[in-house]
């Protein structure tokens, strides 16, 4: 009985190593197909970002703390010219207003499509439609730039910064339509950062952007951990050999 049971144990120790204490074939296939997922995962991380999106460097200060100047977003290029965008996306518009240079790039917040009535008085927030917006996002002082009260045009969009204070947006261009830009301006809709992965600020679009940096994240993170199983034993095997190449300290001999 007892010797059945040592057999069984050697068998099972042999289908893991060999009798030189190498790896078995099998474990081996295993540890293969591990780093092959772990590369599978590591790469479509990376095409998610590379061919989803487009990256931009904010750059300023006016859509803090939901984008920082330090912030790099990713551009959901499939709304470039305006397609799908809603009031409260956050976008990248190229061009400006008077004065601009052509190819300068604005990060800002739509608050007004084709048609919307936006209005602000001093001592209230900003309105739509007669409705009065909440924005947790917004700060700083409205009344930058006075009072308005103005219907957007066709194929336009009203955009506005989240620091009141110091964004120089829609408000400071009144005069020419209404402080509007073309909706065909637009380059995309801003979907989340790049970096960095978890700027979770108190924004509308929070939800839609947390689910991305997640499954982008732990896709990579994951990734990179099932490379580091794989390739483990190999890990191993370098630092052992590292070791017994290192100079040993010998003892002196007590008298």
């Amino acid at each position: 009985m007892n010797s059945r049971k040592g057999e069984d144990m050697a068998m099972g120790e042999s289908a893991e190593t060999t009798e030189a204490g190498e790896e078995s074939p099998r474990s081996s296939r295993r540890r293969g197909v591990t780093g092959v997922l772990g590369v599978v995962l590591l790469l479509a991380g990376g095409l998610f970002l590379g061919l989803g999106y487009d990256q931009h460097k904010v750059g300023t200060e006016v859509m803090a703390p939901s984008f920082d100047g330090d912030h790099t977003a990713l551009v959901d290029a499939s709304s470039d010219g305006g397609s799908g965008i809603r009031r409260g996306d956050v976008v990248v518009i190229r061009g400006g207003w008077p004065g601009a240079p052509a190819d300068h790039l604005y990060t800002l917040r739509v608050i007004g499509l084709a048609g919307d009535k936006v209005s602000h008085a001093p001592g209230s927030g900003v309105s739509v439609n007669g409705e009065a917006l909440s924005e947790p996002y917004a700060h700083g002082d409205d009344n930058t730039f006075g009072a308005y009260d103005i219907t957007v045009p066709v194929g336009r969009v009203f955009l506005l910064g989240d620091s009141r204070s110091i964004a120089v947006d829609s408000r400071a261009y009144l005069a020419a339509d209404s402080g509007t830009l073309p909706v065909s301006h637009i380059q995309g809709r801003v979907a989340g950062t790049a970096w960095p992965l978890w700027n979770l600020a108190d924004d509308p679009g929070v939800e839609a952007r947390f689910p991305t940096r997640v499954i982008v994240s732990a896709a990579t993170a994951l990734g990179a951990a099932l490379l580091l199983v794989a390739a483990w034993p190999r890990i191993r095997k370098v630092a052992a050999a590292a070791r017994e190449r290192l100079p040993r300290r010998g003892t002196k001999d007590s008298w």
